[in-house]
């Protein structure tokens, strides 16, 4: 099938960003005097959000949760990129698609997703960048599928969402439209299957023959 509007999950499927949110979860952690946390363990955590994430790796500081939440924007900003770079064959792969009608849908602040796309390069790919404060709802709501859809005056049965977590599965079928899962992700492909996406793709690349 032939597939006119790309929705493009971010972290774990453009982009790896873990060792930098990583980065800012400890520092974070150390704002309040507690010891870090490996990669593994945040990013397990990923992919909800940035107060759901807080909530997850600092469940020791009840009611300091936007002191917390200050302190993470302050040290991911200082460390968006130290480490974030697209995974192989990302860039490549949209210049081959740039002709499709293609988004960005993020549970990550808009802010952040807009700042990493510009500085990778990335943004003159997406007629529209969509984070978790986008809408009025987030993945794994269908909301801001739908609104997207909506806004870039498209079609749900040729829309296709790209995602590599459950959030992104769930809400692409709540939405009515086909998903294809990265399984290079930070889910991983054991994780992947009882959601069963339309499709699935062990290198981004490989997204071309399906929605050519």
């Amino acid at each position: 099938m032939s597939y006119g509007f790309l929705i493009f999950d971010l972290d774990g499927t453009l982009i790896d960003s873990q060792y930098d949110l990583t980065t800012a979860v400890n520092l974070m952690r150390k704002d309040f005097v507690l010891s870090p946390l490996p990669t593994e363990k945040v990013r397990s955590h990923l992919g909800s959000g940035v107060r759901a994430l807080v909530a997850d790796v600092l469940p020791e500081i009840k009611g300091k949760e936007n002191e917390a939440l200050q302190s993470f924007f302050a040290h991911y900003q200082e460390h968006i990129l130290d480490a974030t770079k697209p995974f192989d064959g990302v860039a490549r792969t949209l210049e081959i698609l740039k002709s499709k009608k293609m988004a960005v849908l993020s549970n990550k602040t808009e802010k952040f997703c807009r700042e990493i796309l510009s500085r990778l390069g990335l943004s003159k790919y997406f007629t529209e960048i969509f984070g978790g404060d986008s809408s009025s709802e987030r993945k794994p709501s269908p909301k801001p599928v739908l609104d997207l859809i909506k806004l870039t005056h498209s079609i749900a049965e040729s829309t296709v969402l790209i995602g590599d977590s459950a959030n992104d599965f769930l809400a692409a079928k709540a939405a009515g439209i086909d998903s294809i899962a990265v399984s290079y992700g930070y889910m991983g492909a054991a994780g992947i299957k009882e959601f069963s996406p339309s499709h699935t793709v062990n290198k981004f690349s490989e997204i071309i023959e399906i929605v050519k």
